[in-house]
């Protein structure tokens, strides 16, 4: 029996691909030199990265290398990487039931950020090709944050002033242009909203960690904010690049 028969959810790391390889190797020599955090730290930001812009995986590497450079882990982390799967779809399939039940016991075990997991399925429920359900499970995934005091800190630092520049910055990239990626399962290429709606989660997701807790926010979510470095800086280089060569090309021409 295979995992995909439970759960659709499920990204395999072919070791086929040398970039999935080394990025095991990476963690484990990570985990091993610095702790287990340091090598979840690594791992997670290449897994996020991934999710943020699927057409680029060399900039999840990117990510991989600044989470290895600094910050901690969260538990967060996990039910943020399966939410963004849930909305994005890149595995190529909607969740199964086991992925929902699993994305709102997260959500319960962890009511600081069980805001995610409700956003994940109301935003699965009403974009394309929805899944109703997930109306339900997102209006119970809201009361477990009944207990949370997640915002009672909450307030505009300078942490937050960079992190709302970073996000407008990733944002001016990532709006350009439909996704050219195709799900893993089925090889059907991913719908541009549904991708859109991830990478605005996890944005949300970014803010409110310095909004809340500041510095110490963004040390436990460096992860996170690694893929949106890496993603930012990536699509900034080739953009750059693009536009010598056209430029170079046309200088060329003009010569002839």
């Amino acid at each position: 029996m295979k995992i995909r028969d439970w759960s659709s959810m499920w990204r395999s790391l072919d070791p086929g691909y040398p970039s999935n390889l080394a990025i095991v190797l990476w963690a484990v020599l990570a985990g091993w030199l610095w702790g287990w955090s340091a090598g979840l730290s690594v791992f997670f930001a290449w897994a996020i990265a991934r999710e943020l812009d699927p057409d680029r995986p060399p900039a999840a590497l990117l990510a991989a290398l600044l989470a290895t450079l600094w910050g901690g882990y969260s538990s967060g982390l996990f039910l943020l990487l399966l939410g963004m799967r849930f909305v994005n779809r890149t595995p190529g399939m909607p969740a199964r039931w086991l992925d929902s039940l699993l994305l709102l016991g997260l959500a319960w075990l962890r009511p600081q950020a069980a805001w995610i997991a409700a956003a994940a399925f109301f935003l699965d429920a009403v974009l394309d090709q929805p899944l109703r359900r997930h109306l339900v499970f997102g209006a119970v995934a809201l009361v477990s944050m009944a207990s949370s005091d997640s915002f009672s800190g909450a307030g505009m630092s300078p942490e937050l002033s960079w992190g709302l520049l970073l996000c407008l910055s990733f944002l001016s990239v990532c709006l350009a242009g439909a996704p050219e990626s195709r799900g893993d399962e089925g090889g059907r290429r991913l719908e541009g909203s549904r991708v859109f709606s991830a990478q605005l989660l996890a944005l949300l997701c970014a803010l409110l960690s310095v909004w809340c807790w500041q510095s110490s926010g963004v040390y436990a979510w460096w992860s996170l904010w690694s893929g949106l470095y890496a993603v930012v800086f990536w699509r900034a280089f080739h953009w750059a690049r693009g536009s010598l060569i056209s430029v170079r090309g046309g200088f060329d021409s003009d010569c002839a």
